[in-house]
């Protein structure tokens, strides 16, 4: 028995530390249809002075009125004694089919097909400098089609139907130089790789579409504390929030997690298109009830984002962003009679760069999350994307999302392990990258300013051995993946290809339809019992966006 729960533990690999929510950010985009209006701030030499961001076209608009607000993107208080405010709409509705593919080694095939709805509204009202938002969905997730949970965990790519979530509802003071905000929130930091406010679909050239996000009740103080020497010290940012974690990759206040935080940032921003920024967390985390010690997470998180782009004129651009974190502390999440407290010791990186020349785009997009190469020391060292940061259609947030949500209905199956294992909850990924890196270039060409073609190959191999904890521990402990066999390096080659068209029939009226199809072609990591390999996996996705 302790070996079985030794390798399920093991096997967890704390996948569940994203970081959590973070300094709130603009949603990132490389579209360049929605490139932001500056203006110059002649005390502050060649350094642009933030000013209101244009309206974004395409998905970004289109997937949450709101997006994501950046902090101090307008810090001057609105003038006048009247009030002002707006609501927002959008609706999302979305069609996926998927071929079957295996999930274990007893004969289980899954063929997701869920039809996806989502009402978007995001109402808010400003006074002076006062403000206070909200922002919640209706009648979100998948109405039919989902893979019934009878046979996987809850934990899956899709979410189901939930007739209203509330995502947003705080006030805030601006003032010139700063800003105080206060109440539940999204959250965003950099690319969105450990903390993704799940705002917005992907853009024009790269794939996918959001379901989570990172939500927070959150009391946060922003400002320019140097903005008053004028020049390049008006760009200096600094943060600090505190956080009680509503819902994240790791914690669901729902479920009994209570996850505490203290994010301080600091960043060097000339506007949205050109900045740098690092930030630290402290993330204490607790199980409700629990008293023996079990659940218990502490961790350091120290995350650099970049962003820059150049030559930004109707002919041609280059923009690079880059993003790493690391994870460091302690958790008895994943304890075993071996490693009663695990070391966690984790990092995750991802770049993107995209060089447009008139209607010609070349993308690239590049990402590494640590495996763990030893699952029985007392080192965690796995990493794990946020769920809402996509790379590609098929292979992490298809077939390894479904497969490990298989894999975590198994492990905590009573009749292997007497009662589930502190964190068997966190191993299905629901879609995100982990323990892997990939490389991801495609090509996008826009034939006009209303329709984009796009596509390319995603290659992906892993960091470790790719590795089922129900299987590895049936077996033993000789590592296992999802299919029961021995694995390998090679995760697959995906072939992706999108088409975005975008129609404006009223200035306050957008309408975008989005087709997109993945082939994954699965390498040697998912080989199958007797070294069969796992056959191709197809996916078609259409998906409608109404905005106002």
């Amino acid at each position: 028995m302790s070996a079985v729960w030794l390798s399920i533990a093991a096997g967890l690999t704390l996948a569940q530390f994203d970081a959590g929510p973070q300094v709130p950010m603009p949603a990132e985009t490389d579209n360049h249809a929605a490139e932001v209006q500056r203006s110059l701030d002649p005390d502050a030499g060649l350094l642009p002075v933030p000013a209101p961001a244009v309206e974004q076209g395409a998905d970004a608009g289109l997937a949450s009125p709101t997006a994501d607000r950046d902090a101090l993107a307008v810090t001057t208080p609105s003038s006048g004694d009247e009030l002002d405010g707006k609501i927002s709409a959008a609706l999302r509705l979305s069609e996926t089919l998927v071929s079957w593919f295996p999930i274990d080694d007893q004969g289980s095939y899954v063929g997701p097909r869920p039809f996806e709805t989502r009402l978007r509204v995001a109402p808010e009202v400003h006074f002076r400098g006062f403000g206070a938002l909200a922002e919640f969905d209706a009648a979100s997730g998948a109405v039919a089609g989902n893979v019934p949970q009878t046979a996987i965990a809850d934990r899956v790519p899709v979410p189901g139907f939930n007739p209203i979530e509330l995502r947003q509802l705080y006030l805030e003071y601006r003032w010139k130089t700063g800003l105080f905000r206060f109440g539940q929130q999204t959250s965003h930091w950099g690319l969105g790789l450990i903390a993704n406010s799940g705002a917005g679909d992907a853009q024009p050239g790269d794939f996918g579409q959001a379901h989570f996000g990172t939500l927070v009740y959150r009391a946060m103080l922003g400002g320019r504390p140097f903005h008053s020497l004028g020049g390049n010290w008006r760009a200096v940012e600094i943060f600090g929030a505190a956080d009680l974690v509503w819902k994240d990759n790791t914690a669901d206040f729902g479920q009994g997690d209570r996850a505490f935080q203290g994010v301080l940032a600091a960043r060097f921003k000339v506007d949205d298109q050109r900045y740098a920024g690092l930030y630290a967390v402290y993330r204490r985390q607790r199980a409700f009830g629990v008293t023996d010690g079990g659940q218990a997470t502490d961790v350091l998180v120290l995350d650099f984002a970049a962003q820059w782009r150049w030559v930004r004129d109707d002919e041609r651009s280059l923009a690079l962003g880059f993003e790493a974190a690391g994870v460091v502390g302690t958790t008895t999440q994943t304890r075993s009679d071996v490693a009663p407290v695990a070391q966690v010791r984790q990092f995750g990186a991802a770049a993107k760069a995209t060089w447009r020349v008139r209607s010609l785009s070349v993308l690239l997009d590049w990402g590494y999350a640590s495996g763990d190469q030893n699952p029985y020391d007392d080192r965690l060292e796995g990493f794990r994307f946020d769920r809402d940061y996509k790379a590609g259609l098929v292979l992490f947030d298809q077939v390894l999302g479904y497969q490990s949500a298989r894999a975590g209905f198994r492990a905590a199956d009573p009749q292997v392990t007497g009662r589930p294992p502190d964190g068997v909850n966190l191993v299905p990924t629901a879609g995100a990258v982990y323990n892997a890196w990939y490389l991801f270039p495609r090509l996008r060409v826009g034939f006009t300013e209303w329709l984009d073609l796009y596509g390319g190959p995603l290659v992906a191999f892993s960091t470790a051995r790719l590795t089922d904890p129900y299987s590895t521990a049936v077996k033993g402990g000789t590592p296992t993946n999802y299919l029961g066999a021995s694995p390998g390096g090679y995760l697959g080659t995906e072939l992706d290809l999108g088409l975005q068209a975008r129609w404006r029939p009223h200035r306050l009226l957008a309408i975008t339809g989005t087709l997109e199809g993945g082939l994954l072609l699965p390498g040697d990591a998912l080989v199958q019992v007797g070294g069969t390999p796992m056959g191709p996996v197809g996916l078609l996705r259409l998906r409608l966006l109404i905005a106002l």
